[in-house]
């Protein structure tokens, strides 16, 4: 064997040991998951309580439990402060509603974004996390 053919052969070996290393760093060192980005973020809940109300345009009304959740600790003293207000704000939007509005899955998702936006503009804020139908009927 010459001297040019060993010292091809050991390029090669050399080139597919690197791609070797670097595909096995690659997938083990610096390669992230999913499962690493998430973050836990605590969040706190206030319960809004029992609302009955009666529905747009009907004999119809809606009656079940509100719970709101936050990020922030605080907003939990602030949401018994504003608690008048809150639930005055939710029955306003409860009662432009139908009974077609609200009993679909795409209905109330709408109208738990509706009452979230109207609590971030009663307390001035953006971290409510989310809000929670606990209980509820239509009737």
């Amino acid at each position: 064997m010459s001297m040019k053919k060993i010292i091809l052969f050991a390029i090669i070996g050399l080139v597919i040991l690197a791609v070797i290393a670097g595909a096995i760093l690659y997938f083990t060192v610096f390669r992230s998951t999913d499962e690493e980005k998430i973050v836990e973020i605590e969040t706190f809940e206030f319960k809004l309580g029992k609302f009955t109300t009666n529905l747009s345009d009907s004999r119809d009304f809606f009656r079940g439990d509100i719970v709101i959740e936050t990020s922030n600790k605080d907003l939990l003293k602030e949401f018994e402060i504003q608690n008048a207000e809150l639930r005055d704000r939710i029955i306003k939007i409860i009662i432009t509603k139908k009974p077609n509005d609200i009993l679909s899955a795409d209905g109330l998702q709408n109208l738990r974004q509706e009452i979230i936006a109207a609590i971030s503009d009663v307390m001035d804020t953006d971290e409510i996390t989310n809000l929670f139908f606990v209980d509820y009927i239509i009737q």
